[in-house]
């Protein structure tokens, strides 16, 4: 792609390129000639790329790795608690904003400017019913949210001595999800021929393809902020949904493939606290990036049901 040949032969550092996310964006910046580093706590057998092992808490070890990359950018996808309910909010805080903490003082300390894109999430506004602006308020309602939100606060400080962005994420699917996540679930109870319990689906929803969310990152890196304050976009379809109706198309692809789900509506209760409209309003990102998600929800689950089955 065009926009990623100034990053040929560059050299980036992405953080939880193995998880479902990282590995699309892994995938993009290889095909683009990209010199790709990644960091986790397990080393990765990827054709291609340069792994470095350690913990995003240890200090001595980050620092360590900073020097030796001197990255040209810096994507960091790495987070813990993304599915619905896992982990407690001391283990949340600690990978997801200590961990940031270590990252950022690293890149600062030896006096680096690359490009940072930071994986943020909705989760960190304040639940509101319409779409969701960057300008809205902070109120996470879960620890989840909370974590991540200090992330971004956390991030502000470090952001008049280094480009960084924020992309808050909304609701992923694509190739690579694996169950408990809906999409994948759907497809497997109904290949093994057993109804899918579900809500009542009135929950207003924006899907966005994973492939076009690998983008964002890579156009964010390439297009950093030049005025020395944090950049947050919101990373969304711009298509609102119930999430009756996505499942519905979930349902509707797996027919042409002669497989029927069975779905049951209303059998499962609301979770507490349930957000019943997780929208965004995306103008920020079209008008930072002269781009938005391109995929359409009929490609992106014909793509996702054909790998699945």
């Amino acid at each position: 792609m065009s926009y990623l040949n100034q990053l040929k032969d560059r050299r980036v550092l992405i953080t939880g390129a193995s998880g479902f996310i990282g590995r699309h964006v892994v995938q993009l910046g290889q095909a683009a000639g990209v010199e790709i580093h990644t960091l986790s706590r397990q080393p990765l057998d990827t054709p291609g790329i340069t792994s470095w092992t350690g913990n995003l808490t240890d200090d001595n070890r980050i620092a360590e790795i900073i020097t030796q990359v001197r990255p040209d950018g810096i994507l960091h996808l790495a987070a813990g608690g993304v599915a619905y309910g896992t982990g407690k909010p001391p283990d949340l805080l600690r990978v997801n904003t200590v961990g940031l903490a270590v990252l950022l003082e690293a890149v600062a300390s030896v006096e680096l400017q690359p490009s940072i894109v930071i994986a943020g999430s909705g989760f960190e506004y304040a639940p509101q019913n319409r779409p969701l602006k960057e300008t809205d308020p902070i109120a996470p309602p879960s620890a989840y949210g909370v974590s991540k939100a200090a992330s971004t606060l956390l991030a502000q400080l470090y952001a008049t001595q280094l480009p960084i962005t924020i992309l808050r994420l909304f609701s992923i699917y694509g190739l690579g999800e694996q169950e408990p996540r809906l999409t994948p679930y759907i497809i497997a109870q109904a290949q093994r021929g057993q109804h899918v319990e579900i809500t009542l689906g009135e929950q207003l929803r924006d899907y966005t393809y994973v492939k076009d969310v690998a983008q964002a990152f890579w156009r964010a890196l390439t297009i950093p902020p030049d005025n020395q304050q944090l950049r947050v976009l919101n990373v969304a379809s711009g298509q609102a949904i119930t999430l009756r109706d996505f499942i519905q198309a979930i349902a509707d692809e797996l027919s042409r493939h002669h497989i029927t789900a069975d779905l049951r509506f209303g059998a499962k209760p609301y979770r507490p606290n349930e957000l019943m409209n997780y929208t965004a309003d995306i103008s920020k990102l079209q008008n930072h990036l002269n781009w938005l998600p391109t995929t359409s929800l009929q490609q992106g689950l014909a793509e996702m049901v054909e790998e699945q089955l």
